[in-house]
């Protein structure tokens, strides 16, 4: 870029060979200003197309605390599916409450995806034993 700027300015202070400081000018504003221009515009629009052909996500609500039927429900309002990973009786806590989830709260995933769960021993839809 220097070199074709030392020319066109050595050339434009002689006042001599004007096709030349046209045709390096032309060149110099091709290179450096319309190709990257073009080649910018040309990864925003393979970005956007990426971004729409992506499935639809939502974001995984908590369900620590609650019984199996609460989170199934909870779950079908932000169109995801629940999966009974475990039972654990290792707590004294009442049954059938989830305990632990995968994916954790929060984190987007497509809709439909199934949320896995933990839960105390009891019935696996929350019904106690």
């Amino acid at each position: 870029m220097r070199f074709i700027l030392g020319v066109l300015v050595g050339y434009s202070m002689r006042g001599k060979e004007k096709p030349l400081i046209i045709v390096l000018a032309t060149l110099a504003f091709i290179v450096y200003i319309v190709l990257p221009t073009v080649a910018l515009l040309a990864l925003s629009m393979d970005v956007h197309h990426e971004h729409r052909s992506r499935p639809a996500q939502t974001r995984v609500p908590a369900l620590k605390g609650l019984s199996y039927k609460n989170a199934e429900a909870k779950l079908h309002a932000s169109n995801l599916n629940i999966q009974l990973l475990a039972t654990r009786s290792d707590l004294p806590l009442q049954p059938g409450l989830i305990i632990d989830q995968t994916p954790q709260p929060g984190e987007e995933v497509v809709y439909g995806y199934a949320v896995g769960v933990t839960i105390t021993k009891g019935d696996s839809h929350g019904h106690g034993p």
